[in-house]
């Protein structure tokens, strides 16, 4: 296994675990003060977290009373509690471990060099906690309180009781606030991004189409459904997103002007538009509130529910002749740094391409200072520089680097005037004294030879691989088959399912759309009171001895209702595509020999869906009025019987009904679906009888890794879906009179 990680990993994982251990060598000497740092926070999350943090959550999002957050066992609070506290008292003492083991981390160069001052440090500490904040609080404040009630109102109106898990909903909780306060940091992640250049300014302006659909698709999966609950998980995001790009170009503005231009000079320049701002957005403001128009503004906006403002010199301990004066020059200041910005964008331009290499006509190439440049720089510098350069010349720049120490500064000018110099002379064309093309460097024109036989390597390189997986496939199909198969047999294959594949493309998008539709209109008929419906009526068909007021089915985490419904919806989609599926790929099928062609068109596919469809309902209504009354009754009597409180899971019980309603159904569709595909001649039955033990191997493998409840689970599912396959054999032995009456004779997939 050591051998499968190169050197340079293993380098970086043996410095990785010698700095942890001098770290730690260095935080022993400090142990006693990390420890009581850490005991300190660990008793203080203990405790704000039992005095403060639960029962507010709890006030913020419970507040319908037939809602409940319960504790399934006796330790879940307090191993919760110890859990956070130990989180937040590790959380506290990191700080103070990298403050005492400082100096390891700047001699392994894991501290900058240049390290920010003070003053900034505070500054990015203050806006970066404001910013989270401020996501802590509208989450907590509107967005989670307004998302309990749609999922308690849900919960209840599909027949659910709302008693969460105590776990579950306070993960839920903790997910939803870092979620908030994480995204509220896009303004601060967007300005460093933009302004170490790592991501252009303009990127983020062009592509806020992109953003805008990646909002509402988080959005869409990690909220509910209601737009209304979408709403208020994008809107916030999106004007936090323009807000980022607003502050983004300001502070690129200011960064830019200050390197070229100079604030102070903009200022200057520009003086006469900003005094006049001030001057007139002041003296207006000061003129209305004395003449009574701000008093009448007032008044006029109660009449559309809009409390009145009281009088200004309320707000400041000021006479109300001062007191306008100060507002005029607030309001005159805020013109005057909004006409600023306005002329700072107008002489600044932040989307200009900054630090990009100068055009062809910026200057003449053989004007470059070699003095500035160092050895990489030198190695791309345009050829005009050494080809207008003297011997001495080159000389001097050599003798300079090796004064300087840089002796590969030195011999890569050298090596630069040579080359120059042999292809000005004509030695740069093999000899013949012709220049190269100018769009063929000298080392290109006789490299072409080089080149064809790279692209040989590289093919015969795609060609190896390409043999690597055809042959590991060959020996991987040969382990199950008694027939050996060739090489050359499992490449047709993988063309084979090419060619199948690519019959699809143009019917992509129906297949999807159709899946969409289906899977739409089942969600929002469970969505909308389809669950509910479906529970009362089923519990109403309970035999005696088990009433509905009984048994009761509760979802333990907040959203384990709407994740049930996307489950079944998207389980009624597949269904709905997979003979549309087949209807589209059973030409390529028959092209490439997986089907017989005397088998008859895709109206076989029209018979198999008609007749599978006929057996689902037959067999969901069976087991819907029969087989899961009488299974949930017999596992409910003995509990109700023992004076036990019932409250099945949603995501146990509702998988439970649907495997012994709509489940019957598809056992019953098992026959129909051997028989179908004994008649295209895709499986004869010959090899379905034949294989039935290698099928049985494979139904039972596939369940016991699908199937929840270990080797219980297994052989409840397995029984079942083995049984039906029998009965399908028996069936099909029955409709071919023991195997005589055969399917269509197939003909070679190969010539």
């Amino acid at each position: 296994m050591a051998g499968a990680i190169d050197e340079s990993t293993l380098r970086t994982i043996d410095d990785g675990r010698a700095a942890a251990g001098e770290i730690l060598s260095d935080a022993q000497t400090e142990l006693q003060k990390i420890f009581i740092v850490f005991a300190l926070g660990f008793a203080g999350s203990f405790y704000l977290l039992r005095q403060w943090l639960f029962p507010y959550l709890k006030t913020r999002t419970i507040t319908n009373t037939e809602a409940s957050v319960n504790a399934l066992t006796a330790f879940d609070v307090v191993l919760l509690q110890t859990k956070i506290s130990m989180i937040g008292g590790i959380l506290i003492a990191t700080p103070v471990i990298l403050y005492v083991s400082r100096k390891t981390l700047r001699d392994r160069g894991w501290l900058p060099d240049n390290p920010l001052s003070l003053w900034q440090l505070i500054l990015l500490c203050v806006g970066v906690s404001f910013l989270f904040l401020l996501g802590l609080l509208y989450a907590h404040s509107f967005f989670m309180p307004l998302l309990f009630d749609f999922l308690i109102s849900n919960a209840q109106q599909s027949g659910l009781a709302p008693h969460y898990s105590f776990v579950k909903w306070f993960r839920f909780l903790m997910l939803i606030t870092l979620g908030m306060g994480l995204a509220a940091e896009l303004p601060l992640f967007m300005v460093l991004l933009s302004y170490s250049n790592i991501v252009p300014y303009q990127t983020f302006r062009d592509k806020w189409r992109h953003a805008v659909v990646i909002i509402y698709t988080f959005g869409a999966v990690f909220t509910p459904p209601d737009p209304f609950t979408q709403v208020m998980w994008a809107t916030p995001l999106l004007l936090l997103y323009m807000f980022s790009l607003l502050l983004t170009r300001i502070i690129l503005t200011i960064k830019y002007s200050s390197d070229e231009f100079g604030l102070l000079k903009i200022a200057a320049k520009h003086w006469n538009i900003i005094l006049g701002s001030m001057l007139l957005a002041g003296t207006l403001v000061y003129w209305s509130l004395a003449r009574g128009y701000g008093a009448m503004a007032s008044a006029y906006l109660t009449t559309y529910g809009i409390p009145q403002l009281p009088p200004i010199e309320s707000f400041v301990p000021l006479s109300r002749q001062p007191a306008m004066l100060a507002l005029g020059a607030v309001i005159a200041l805020i013109a005057g740094i909004s006409a600023y910005f306005i002329q700072l964008f107008k002489t600044v331009d932040p989307t200009e391409a900054r630090y990009s290499p100068a055009p062809a006509s910026a200057g003449d190439p053989s004007e470059v200072d070699l003095s500035r440049l160092d050895a990489d720089s030198i190695a791309v510098a345009p050829p005009e520089v050494f080809t207008s350069m003297s011997e001495d010349e080159a000389l001097e720049y050599a003798n300079q680097a090796m004064e300087r120490e840089n002796p590969e500064k030195a011999e890569a000018i050298l090596d630069r005037f040579d080359a120059a110099q042999a292809t000005a002379g004509g030695g740069g064309s093999g000899g013949s004294g012709s220049p190269p093309p100018q769009n063929q460097s000298p080392s290109a024109a006789g490299g072409t030879g080089d080149a064809a036989q790279a692209t040989a390597e590289e093919s015969g390189s795609d060609n190896d691989v390409g043999d690597v997986i055809t042959g590991t496939t060959t020996g991987v199909v040969n382990s199950f088959t008694d027939e050996e198969r060739s090489e050359d047999d499992i490449g047709g294959y993988f063309y084979d399912i090419q060619f199948i594949l690519s019959s699809l493309t143009s019917k992509t998008f129906r297949i999807i759309g159709l899946f969409i539709v289906v899977m739409g209109g089942v969600f929002t008929a469970m969505y909308r009171g389809g669950l509910g419906a479906l529970q009362r009526d089923f519990l109403r068909r309970l035999p005696e001895g088990v009433t509905a007021s009984e048994v009761d089915v509760v979802p333990l985490h907040p959203v384990e209702g709407l994740i049930f419904n996307v489950k079944i919806a998207a389980v009624a989609g597949i269904v709905a595509v997979l003979p549309v599926l087949l209807y589209y790929i059973w030409p390529a099928l028959k092209e490439r020999g997986f089907v017989s062609r005397d088998s008859g068109n895709r109206g076989i596919i029209f018979m198999w869906t008609m007749t599978s469809f006929i057996m689902l309902l037959v067999g969901t209504i069976i087991g819907y009025a029969l087989v899961a009354p009488t299974i949930i009754s017999w596992l409910a009597y003995d509990a109700i019987d023992s004076g036990m409180l019932i409250k099945y899971r949603i995501s146990a019980a509702g998988w439970l009904v649907f495997f012994t309603t709509i489940g019957v159904g598809l056992l019953a569709t098992v026959p129909t679906t051997l028989v179908f595909l004994h008649r295209s001649g895709f499986v004869p039955f010959s090899m379905i009888k034949g294989r039935w033990r290698e099928a049985v191997v494979l139904i039972i493998g596939i369940i016991s890794v699908a199937a929840p409840g270990g080797v219980f689970g297994m052989l409840l599912f397995s029984i079942p879906v083995v049984g039906a396959y029998l009965l399908g054999v028996g069936c099909l032995w029955v409709y071919t009179f023991g195997g005589r009456r055969v399917s269509p004779l197939r003909k070679s997939r190969r010539a």
